[in-house]
């Protein structure tokens, strides 16, 4: 009896997938599994492969059988990266131009920001299926929740998964904020779940779930695995007896931690040594001025953050020796990344909430942390910290935001270890590199359709050999913009970050963390990249936002099409009080 309740009046049900035009490539005996994990909001170096002092040994074990790329580049934000990372097309052609709820009223449902996986774009997981593979995912969906739209309409054979942005790790399931509302529920092979189990916890769940689903893949295909995991995303939450895991480790301060990343990154070579010590941006207090409780507050956030990543780590491990034992690892190519830059938001930044209604839903109180009831986040210090070396965060342009780690890791795949520093990478990348890897053709068209070109481009080659690419990558989300030409960088950011019209340029080569700008001294580089970008925003259909709220008008319940069930009332929290 599988310990999850699946709600039999359920209007989402499975849907017949057709056949995919010119595709053609038949499977091959030699294919590799594809394991595809992906973290959310983990910040640059909180792993110990990428200078992190939290421990992560399954990471490591990875790394140390493969590739960490160290100029791996995604959006600034979620779900325009996972649209992305499964299509290999950009955002704005794919649908996630912008991200739920974010739409202004110039963008609500145009062509490219339709809010889900749009009929221009295919996943990754429909053309290897209908190419022998078998495919599967767990964890975290934020593509769409309206029936055609969920994972098993994607090419998906089983899934098991969240479709909001975020959500409480426990069973309680509470929404990110009231603007979630209608789509914090989970979902199994297209049938909404009405109850999790009582010990439901997000990231062992989720790994258990996606091992139960590589157990059903037959003996004679090869697998194809969507691990997605809402950790170390906010709310953060860990199992009791992972909490003191690190009691006291970040009582030293948001400096202390920062030093010790850049040191170790540069003697890993991550940076170079004579790469200057990153200040913190932003309003950000010192860390010497923070009263001793504050000090207590901002050290238990970390300690907690730094736990979710740990017993994220661990359950990797335990999907790692499963196939190791199954004798399927050594012909499973695992990619693990993170699908933005650390998150500064505090829980009461998010759209429709406030102070006060976290205040009346959740229990805060610092003895309280990391519980089931409570909804605390790292804040913008800690993430600048977790991004190390870098500039900023998450929702920004600047290195902080969109420079991720990446691992490649295979035994039969890469011939040696390393650390690859030159390789100017995107995540739209991820599926040519797959479909080279897998000897599959992706189609032109489906449905009579013609999909949009991929962005991103193969790395296969570059698995044993470095590539000083320079390729030109550019970027927008929620009106922040930036566009690199190899170690040169051009950045545009609104308020509060930037005014909104001034760009800025940066050589990321010399000046990792975009301290200098260099706008006057090279203007006609500046307005090299500055066209290019103009380009690109009229080939992917950039629409500019008019600064009008669509779900400010209309409602959550209309922006999204969908009101079955109000999460809110179901799992309403007591308040402290």
């Amino acid at each position: 009896m599988d310990k999850y309740n699946v709600c039999a009046c359920s209007l989402i049900g499975m849907a017949c997938m057709s056949a995919l035009d010119c595709c053609a490539t038949t499977k091959k005996d030699s294919n590799p599994n594809i394991l595809l994990i992906v973290a959310d909001d983990l910040g640059f170096s909180d792993i110990q492969p990428f200078g992190g002092e939290i421990r992560t040994p399954n990471l490591t074990r990875l790394s140390d059988n493969g590739v960490c790329f160290t100029r791996f580049h995604t959006s600034s934000l979620s779900a325009p990266t996972r649209a992305m990372l499964l299509t290999g097309n950009d955002n704005h052609q794919c649908g996630l131009g912008n991200m739920p709820p974010g739409h202004a009223e110039n963008q609500y449902m145009q062509s490219g920001y339709e809010g889900y996986i749009n009929d221009r774009a295919i996943t990754i997981a429909e053309v290897l299926k209908e190419n022998g593979y078998y495919t599967c995912m767990a964890g975290k969906w934020h593509l769409g929740a309206l029936d055609g739209h969920t994972p098993d309409d994607k090419g998906f054979q089983n899934s098991f998964t969240m479709l909001a942005g975020g959500a409480c790790h426990f069973a309680n399931v509470f929404p990110l904020s009231e603007s979630e509302n209608p789509v914090t529920f989970y979902m199994e092979n297209g049938k909404r779940i009405d109850k999790l189990p009582d010990d439901f916890y997000s990231s062992t769940d989720y790994t258990d779930k996606i091992m139960e689903y590589i157990d059903k893949c037959p003996a004679d295909k090869p697998f194809f695995a969507y691990l997605a995991y809402t950790a170390p995303h906010d709310p953060l939450q860990v199992p009791d007896d992972w909490k003191d895991r690190y009691k006291g480790v970040y009582d030293c301060g948001y400096d202390s931690i920062r030093a010790a990343r850049f040191a170790r990154q540069q003697q890993m070579g991550i940076v170079p040594e004579d790469a200057e010590f990153p200040v913190l941006t932003g309003d950000n207090p010192k860390w010497e001025t923070l009263s001793d409780e504050k000090k207590r507050e901002q050290s238990a956030k970390m300690e907690i953050y730094a736990s979710m990543v740990e017993c994220m780590d661990y359950n990797i491990g335990r999907l790692l020796d499963r196939l190791e034992l199954d004798g399927k690892l050594d012909n499973t190519i695992v990619i693990f990344m993170s699908d933005n830059g650390a998150n500064p938001k505090e829980p009461y930044n998010y759209p429709g909430s406030s102070e006060e209604y976290i205040d009346k839903h959740y229990n805060n109180e610092l003895e309280n942390y990391g519980n089931p009831t409570s909804f605390i986040s790292q804040g913008a210090a800690w993430a600048e910290i977790s991004n190390t070396p870098y500039k900023r965060y998450k929702m920004t342009t600047n290195e902080g935001g969109i420079c991720t780690p990446l691992i490649v890791s295979g035994k039969k795949f890469i011939k040696k270890s390393h650390i690859d520093t030159n390789s100017l990478l995107h995540v739209t990348d991820i599926v040519p590199t797959i479909l080279e890897l897998t000897n599959t053709k992706r189609p032109e068209t489906r449905n009579g359709i013609q999909l949009a070109p991929l962005y991103g481009e193969s790395f296969l080659t570059k698995l044993n050999s470095e590539i000083n690419s320079n390729r030109i990558l550019c970027f927008e989300m929620i009106e922040n913009k930036a566009v690199i030409r190899g170690d040169w960088k051009a950045v545009q950011l609104k308020k509060p970050y930037g005014d909104g019209v001034t760009w800025k340029l940066y050589n990321i080569k010399h000046d990792l963390s975009e301290e200098k700008d260099i706008a006057n001294v090279y203007p006609e580089i500046l307005k090299e990249l500055i066209t290019e970008w103009d380009k690109y925003s009229k080939s992917v259909g950039y629409i500019k936002s008019n600064g009008k709220s669509t779900i400010s008008r209309i409602g959550s319940a209309e922006f999204y099409k969908y009101d079955e069930k109000n999460v809110l009332d179901e799992y309403k929290l007591e308040s402290k009080n």
